[in-house]
């Protein structure tokens, strides 16, 4: 029987020499890569993650930046993570090292719903990466692409304002009461789905399309929860091992469903080749797999139908009701917004694409908006470096994770006046112009369907303020409060009461309707 003194002192022993040889591999790497960014006191094993175990990630990293410094080191269990809340080493890290940053982690939670990394968003850099950028800036978000899908854009945004009509129309003459982040959220997918595959998903006869939407409504809900930066299994491989919560479970089931999805309006343009179907992204991929099977494969050309029709309904539907809901807290913007509508556009036809660059006051509203409450508050997806770089005199490692904390800097004090207020007014004139922003990101990572979210937002908001009179459901303010996610939900879905305005009843009441029109494909 060996002497419990002696197991103790071996213990003691043991636990000393692996603290050392920590201590020294800790001063080595430290040594090796000079200056790095300073970093908070962390636990053993979990690093920093107890700091950032408060939700929504953006406020909570916000508030450690606040206390120890726009640029921080930080570890997220067994990953070396950069947080840069600076818009300095923002622009050096997407600018000057664009290259070097460009690459995505390789999360375990984003395996399966990536499939294997090769989608647009999660690939890092590389040809494949190279190849699906290509097709997405000329095959679908080029200029000349937008111009010929504009049609699609004005039929669902009449659409949408004719419903709307349609069901203020109730004899009480009371005010309707309108779910507007539904209202927005099935626009998005209308609109990105018909130029994407010809498919249209709400509408008075949309029939038993409306619960496939309902049904990739809850995937896209599902991928952005689970997706991001801030699942404990993608940073403490041990819980990975027995798949605490099912995650792993869940995203394989989730990237099966998604792909199945993605196949059947691959295999629903096949089927109906040769009959008259319109120009869309997945027939235009078809046509061309013919010459280039590789380039246009039909796993390239799911990954673009997923990235695109994901990103383009959440990122634009959020940011129409977040404009919405500050326009219902600030009745003299949208009063302003209205006159100039009012004076531009007049009231015997409906707002078009082709006046939003003649609504100055307009796009200020959206500007603004997407300043206060950024679709991708740390972008949509992390960076990574590629190999060791030297950003705002800190030395940063290869192979670590960049979070740009976008929400942050369009708060910063030092930039902004008066930040957390709603000031449409800040950008007339130029008068921000030189002013940092990124709510599409920068450089390589820029998102490619900027165009199409900034017409169908604008479009969107115009339309709604230009056809009805909105107020809020109560008293009380909006509630403001930002939900988790990557693209940074409404903590409260919103909701107002509306009602037609006199002058512009007589072009709602002559709406088409629009659904005969929209080109559909049946599963």
């Amino acid at each position: 029987m060996v002497n419990p003194t002696i197991l103790s002192f071996l213990s003691l022993s043991l636990g000393t020499v692996l603290f050392v040889l920590v201590l020294h591999s800790l001063q080595k790497n430290r040594k090796r890569h000079g200056h790095l960014p300073p970093s908070p006191p962390a636990l053993p094993v979990i690093g920093h993650l107890h700091l950032v175990k408060k939700k929504p990630l953006h406020r909570t990293l916000s508030a450690l930046a606040a206390e120890h410094g726009p640029v921080l080191l930080l570890r997220f269990g067994s990953r070396r993570v950069v947080h840069v809340a600076d818009p300095a080493v923002a622009e050096q890290c997407l600018s000057t090292h664009d290259v070097t940053f460009a690459n995505r982690p390789r999360l375990p939670s984003g395996r399966h719903l990536s499939n294997g990394y090769t989608t647009l968003g999660s690939s890092s850099y590389g040809p494949n990466w190279s190849n699906l950028r290509r097709i997405a800036t000329v095959d679908v978000f080029s200029s000349h692409r937008l111009l010929l899908s504009a049609d699609v854009r004005a039929g669902e945004v009449r659409d949408m304002a004719r419903r709307l009509f349609k069901a203020a129309a109730a004899p009480s003459g009371a005010p309707a009461r309108a779910d507007v982040k539904a209202r927005a959220f099935e626009l998005a997918l209308n609109t990105v789905a018909r130029m994407v595959a010809g498919k249209r998903y709400y509408g008075d006869d949309a029939g038993l399309a409306t619960e496939e939407a309902e049904r990739f409504r809850a995937m896209v809900r599902e991928y952005f929860a689970m997706h991001g930066a801030s699942n404990l299994q993608d940073f403490v491989p041990v819980l990975a091992l027995v798949d605490i919560g099912g995650v792993n479970k869940r995203a394989i089931r989730l990237s099966k469903a998604r792909n199945e999805w993605a196949q059947r309006l691959i295999d629903n343009h096949r089927a109906a080749a040769g009959r008259e179907q319109g120009k869309t992204m997945v027939g235009d991929l078809l046509e061309k797999q013919a010459s280039d099977p590789e380039a246009y494969s039909d796993k390239v050309i799911r990954a673009l139908c997923l990235s695109i029709l994901q990103a383009g309904t959440d990122t634009s539907s959020a940011a129409i009701e977040w404009g919405m809901a500050l326009l219902l807290n600030h009745p003299a913007a949208m009063a302003k917004a209205r006159a100039e509508i009012d004076e531009v556009v007049g009231t015997s036809r409906l707002v078009e694409e082709a006046d939003l660059p003649n609504l100055p006051y307009l796009r200020c509203i959206i500007t603004e908006t997407l300043r206060l409450h950024p679709v991708g508050p740390l972008l949509i997806a992390p960076h990574e470096s590629s190999s060791d770089s030297s950003v705002g005199g800190y030395d940063i490692p290869a192979g670590t994770m960049l979070l740009i904390n976008v929400h942050a800097m369009h708060r910063d004090a030092r930039v902004w006046e008066e930040p957390e207020r709603f000031s449409p007014e800040r950008f007339e004139g130029g008068r921000s112009d030189g002013k940092w922003m990124l709510p599409f990101g920068m450089g390589r990572r820029r998102c490619p369907g900027e165009g199409l979210a900034v017409k169908m937002v604008g479009l969107a908001l115009g339309t709604l303020v230009q056809c009805f009179e909105w107020r809020r459901v109560g008293d009380e303010e909006v509630d403001m409060a930002e939900a988790s996610g990557l693209t940074m939900p409404k903590a409260v879905p919103l909701e107002a009461l509306y009602w037609p305005r006199a002058e512009m009843t007589p072009v709602l009441a002559a709406l088409p309707n629009n659904t005969s029109r929209a080109q559909t494909f049946g599963f």
